[in-house]
C-alpha cells in the first residue's frame, strides 16, 4: 500500500516529491511541537475593529458578493494570524469551518496550528497554497487554504492576511487569482487612506529607489521605510527622527551605526517637515553634528575597555577573564598585563588543556618554572583542570610575593556558572573577574569590529552595506575568532576594494534574511539558554520554569537560534 507524503513524514521519512516550501513548513511545525493528529486552535483576545479592518472588510465583502454559491470562505486576520472577519458562502461549509475554529478570535499562527494558509503566509511573508493533506494537522485535510500577507504601503509592516478556503475536492487555480486580487485592492485602499504626510513619504521613497540601487530609508514621525539593502542596518527610528527633525536644509550628512553615513533629503508636506530620505553610503565625513536625545558617552569597543580594566585590576592581584570560546580572553589579558605570548615574548602562557596530556608532574613543573620568570603568567582554559589539579595550582600560586602578574581565562557560555575547578581556582586566588560578552549579544559592535579588522589588513578595502547587514545578523558561535576568519575569507573572495555580501561565506550570507534581535530579545534568549542548560536541555521542564508553553518555547528557540 502506497503511503501519502504526510504519512511518510510523520513516520520520520522525507517525502521525495514534496514541494520544498511545504517540507520546510512541516519541519517548522514538528520543531514547534505541533501534534499532527489533532490540535485545538487557540482563542486569543483580538481587536476586531481596527484601522486595517475598516479598510479591508468592505473590499472583502465586495468580493464575497461575487462568490455567492461558489462553496468558499473568505477570511481576514491580523498580523498574528487571529481571524478578525469571516464570510462563508453556504451553510454546510460554515458548519465544517466552525468545527475547525475558522471563526473570529481564533489564532492560526503556524507555531500553534502547524502548516496552514494564514499561519504559513504570515510566517514566510509570501503567498501560501495549502491543499488538503498538505496541512500539517490531519483535521484540516478536508479543506484547501490559499492566503497572502498584507503589508502597509507606508510602514512596510505586515498588518494582516487574507485567506480563501474551500473543500479540498473543490480546489482550483482561480482561488489564487482571487487572493492576489484582494491583496492588490486592499494595498491600494490602504495607500488611499494614508494621510498627505504619509503619501509624500512613500512618494519620496519610491523616487529615491528609482534613482539608485543602494540602501535607502525614509524616516518620519512614527514612520520608517527601508529597502532590502537598508533593512538590516539597525536603524533606530526614534534617534534618527530626533536628529533629523531640527534640520533646515537638504544635503547634510549624518552618521549611522557601523561607520556608515547617509545623505539627507528633507520631505515637506503642508509647509512642515514630514520626514527625510536617507541615502546610505560607506564611512565618510559628517557635515552636521548629531543631536541625540540624551548625552552619549564616547563609544569604546568592549574589548578595548576590558583590556583597560584588566590593567587596572592587575595591580591588586590576579585577574580572570571569563567568556565564551573565541571572545578574545587571552588577547585581552596579554594587552592588559603588558605582555605577548609569542615565542621570545615577555608573557608565559600555560594551557590547562595540556594538563591531562602531559601529565600532572610535567605540567606543574612548567608552572613552577613560569613562576620563577619576570613576565606575566597566563593560565588558559582553567575550566579544563580537574578539582584536584585546581587545588594544587592554587597552592603554587598562593604566595603574592613569589609570583608574577597572573591572568586566568575561563570559558563559559553567557550567563552560565563556570566549571567548579575554575571557580575554585579563582576563589582561592581572590581573582577579580572581567566578563567578555559573546559577539552575538553585541550586534552593533560587529560592523565596527569587522571594519577595524579589514583596515588592519591594509589595501583600503571596506564593507558594503549589504555585507555589514549580513555580518550584524549572523549568530557568531565562534565569536571574534570566527569574525576574523570570515573577514580574511571575504577579502580573498572580493573582486574589488568594496567587499559585498557575495564575498561572504554562505552561512553568513544567509543571515541577511533573518531579523536582528532587539536588546530585549537578546536578554530573553540568554535567560532561555541558561534555563535549558540548568535542566539538561529538557524543554518541558524549562518551559514550566519559564512560565510559558512548550510550543512557545520551541518557537523562541527557533526565532533566537538558541
Amino acid at each position: 500500500m502506497t503511503r501519502s507524503p504526510w504519512e511518510l513524514f510523520q513516520a520520520g521519512e522525507e517525502p521525495p516529491d514534496l514541494r520544498g516550501d511545504l517540507l520546510t513548513s512541516w519541519r517548522r511545525s514538528r520543531f514547534s511541537g505541533v501534534d499532527p493528529e489533532h490540535v485545538d486552535v487557540p482563542y486569543v483576545e483580538t481587536e476586531l475593529d481596527t484601522a486595517f479592518a475598516r479598510v479591508a472588510v468592505p473590499i472583502m465583502t465586495g468580493m464575497a458578493e461575487l462568490l455567492v454559491g461558489d462553496s468558499s470562505c473568505l477570511a481576514l486576520s491580523d498580523e498574528r494570524g487571529s481571524v478578525i472577519w469571516r464570510w462563508v458562502s453556504e451553510p454546510m461549509l460554515r458548519e465544517t469551518l466552525d468545527d475547525l475554529s475558522v471563526v473570529e478570535g481564533f489564532c492560526f499562527d503556524e507555531e500553534f496550528v502547524g502548516t496552514n494558509g494564514l499561519g504559513t503566509a504570515l510566517e514566510t511573508g509570501t503567498l501560501a497554497v495549502v491543499r488538503g493533506a498538505e496541512h500539517y494537522v490531519q483535521r484540516f485535510h478536508d479543506v484547501t487554504c490559499v492566503a497572502a500577507p498584507i503589508r502597509h504601503p507606508v510602514t512596510r509592516r505586515t498588518v494582516g492576511a487574507v485567506n480563501v478556503t474551500c473543500r479540498a475536492a473543490d480546489t482550483n487555480s482561480l482561488i489564487t487569482v482571487v487572493v492576489r486580487k484582494l491583496v492588490e485592492e486592499i494595498h491600494r485602499a490602504l495607500l488611499e487612506h494614508a494621510s498627505l504626510r504619509e503619501r509624500r513619504l512613500v512618494d519620496a521613497f519610491l523616487d529615491a529607489q528609482r534613482r539608485g540601487s543602494g540602501p535607502v530609508a525614509v524616516v518620519g514621525d512614527g514612520v520608517l521605510i527601508t529597502n532590502a539593502a537598508a533593512g538590516g542596518l539597525g536603524l533606530d527610528r526614534l534617534d534618527l527622527w530626533d536628529e533629523l527633525r531640527g534640520l533646515k536644509k537638504d544635503g547634510t550628512t549624518i552618521g549611522l551605526p557601523a561607520d556608515l553615513t547617509a545623505r539627507v533629503e528633507l520631505v515637506r508636506a503642508g509647509g512642515a517637515t514630514a520626514g527625510a530620505v536617507l541615502t546610505v553610503s560607506g564611512p565618510g565625513p559628517r557635515t552636521v553634528t548629531a543631536v541625540p536625545r540624551r548625552p552619549a558617552a564616547p563609544r569604546t569597543d568592549p574589548w578595548t575597555a576590558a583590556t583597560g580594566r584588566v590593567a587596572e585590576l592587575a595591580a591588586a592581584g590576579p585577574v580572570a577573564v571569563r567568556g565564551e570560546a573565541g571572545t578574545g580572553k587571552a588577547s585581552v589579558l596579554m594587552g592588559g598585563l603588558g605582555g605577548t605570548g609569542e615565542p621570545g615574548g615577555t608573557c608565559t602562557v600555560l594551557d590547562a588543556a595540556t594538563h591531562a596530556v602531559d601529565g600532572p608532574g610535567s605540567w606543574f613543573d612548567r608552572l613552577r618554572e613560569a613562576l620563577r620568570g619576570d613576565g606575566p603568567l597566563i593560565l588558559r582554559h582553567t575550566e579544563l583542570l580537574d578539582v584536584a589539579a585546581a587545588r594544587t595550582a592554587a597552592a603554587l600560586l598562593a604566595d603574592p610575593a613569589g609570583r608574577p602578574p597572573v591572568g586566568l581565562t575561563v570559558t563559559a557560555p553567557d550567563g552560565e556558572i563556570p566549571a567548579p575547578s575554575a571557580s575554585l581556582l579563582c576563589d582561592a586566588l581572590g581573582a577579580a573577574t572581567v566578563v567578555l560578552s559573546s559577539l552575538r549579544s553585541r550586534p552593533d559592535d560587529v560592523g565596527r569590529l569587522a571594519q577595524a579588522l579589514l583596515r588592519r589588513r591594509g589595501g583600503g578595502s571596506s564593507f558594503a552595506p549589504d555585507a555589514l547587514a549580513a555580518l550584524r545578523r549572523h549568530h557568531w558561535p565562534g565569536n571574534l575568532a570566527e569574525l576574523s576568519r570570515v573577514v580574511t575569507d571575504a577579502v580573498a573572495g572580493a573582486t574589488g576594494p568594496v567587499v559585498t555580501a557575495t564575498a561572504l561565506p554562505a552561512d553568513v550570507r544567509a543571515s541577511a534574511s533573518r531579523s536582528a534581535l532587539t536588546p530585549l530579545q537578546v536578554a530573553e534568549a540568554r535567560v532561555i539558554a541558561a534555563t535549558l542548560h540548568a535542566h539538561g536541555g529538557n524543554k518541558s521542564t524549562a518551559a514550566r520554569e519559564l512560565g510559558i508553553s512548550r510550543t512557545a518555547l520551541y518557537s523562541k528557540i527557533r526565532s533566537y537560534r538558541i
